[in-house]
């Protein structure tokens, strides 16, 4: 799994996700029949299948929770913003790193002060004693920050730690079903997208769903669970128990019609599924089925321990379900597939 590494390991908050978008670019440039971006920096890759077929979009957004520098004190003391929503005990005595303009990883320790369940004043320690020292290694006001987590296998078999698994995951999971239809025939045209902003207010599913304009949308992201060790049917976010399909959430009502086709895939896979809703909380879904004239779309998520902190965890044989399922939609989804899932109105014969 050296791509989810690469994936997880890089930095990307919203609009700063270059890091993201070079490794994206280096591992598909040469699989797909066209790359292209969207203003807000969303990448798109194309892979044609048969050229008057629907266009499918999957996409699994860049960027990760995290920090930019807002200040730097005369004491050298580095003032942070939120970028996204950092969980306030991730806030607290945790090692990160800035990047600098020019791609400098400066790290140090970050603190708050914890009042309950907020955090205030959030600041950076690299053992500055004076601003000058902290301007001199290049650090501005606007760096991002994220934590240095580095990407591992646990002990036990599939189990995966890192961070910004919200969302690489999703990034690594169109990725991969892109390289399974190197050589290979399907009635569509896929399209994998890495979206820009998602965490600061599913900005890029809009933009790039527009640049694009999909026939069906199919984001894919990551959920967990507030207990993760709850076993009841409150908790259908468990790692190793397969893929979630999202009946409901905050932005998005799915299509059902889409929803039923995943199901009908899982099992004829022989695939888990576990099937979940929100009433808080969205993903790239939200925004995207919203464009034009209104798009089918049904959100997929993959199972984690632990979101927007440092560190989740993840079972690999969820991710490899997922991309298993995607490609045995792909390879039958065509006009007539398109048809029955915005079959609307009932048809009544002439007399």
């Amino acid at each position: 799994m050296e791509l989810l590494k690469a994936l997880s390991n890089a930095d990307a908050i919203a609009a700063q996700e270059q890091e993201v978008r070079d490794i994206l670019y280096d591992a598909l440039n040469d699989k797909v029949d066209s790359v292209d971006t969207d203003g807000m920096g969303s990448i798109i890759f194309e892979k044609i299948g048969n050229k008057n077929g629907p266009k499918i979009m999957i996409c699994g957004h860049m960027d990760e929770v995290g920090f930019c520098v807002r200040h730097i004190t005369p004491m050298g003391q580095i003032i942070l913003m939120t970028v996204g929503g950092v969980k306030p005990t991730a806030q607290f005595m945790q090692k990160v790193r800035i990047t600098t303009q020019s791609g400098k990883k400066i790290e140090g320790i970050i603190q708050s002060t914890l009042s309950g369940t907020s955090a205030t004043d959030t600041y950076l320690d690299i053992g500055a004693t004076t601003a000058e020292e902290v301007f001199h290694l290049g650090i501005d006001v606007g760096d991002m920050v994220t934590y240095t987590t580095e990407f591992q296998t646990l002990d036990l078999e599939n189990i995966l730690i890192g961070k910004a698994f919200d969302d690489r995951l999703g990034c690594y999971v169109f990725a991969k079903v892109i390289e399974r239809f190197q050589g290979k025939d399907h009635p569509n045209i896929l399209y994998g997208v890495g979206t820009s902003s998602e965490e600061v207010g599913i900005r890029g599913a809009k933009t790039a769903t527009y640049k694009v304009s999909p026939d069906i949308v199919f984001p894919v992201d990551v959920a967990c669970y507030s207990n993760e060790f709850d076993r009841s049917y409150k908790n259908k976010r468990q790692i190793g128990e397969g893929m979630i399909v999202t009946n409901f959430d905050r932005t998005l009502a799915p299509n059902k019609a889409l929803i039923e086709i995943i199901k009908k895939s899982a099992k004829k896979l022989n695939k888990n599924i576990q099937l979940d809703m929100f009433n808080s909380g969205g993903t790239d879904g939200g925004e995207a089925h919203k464009v034009n004239q209104g798009i089918p779309t049904a959100v997929t998520c993959l199972p984690v321990r632990y979101g927007h902190c440092a560190f989740s965890i993840v079972n690999a044989q969820d991710i490899e379900d997922i991309i298993d399922i995607y490609v045995d939609i792909i390879e039958t989804f065509d006009w007539d597939t398109y048809h029955s899932v915005t079959k609307f109105i009932k048809e009544t014969n002439d007399e």
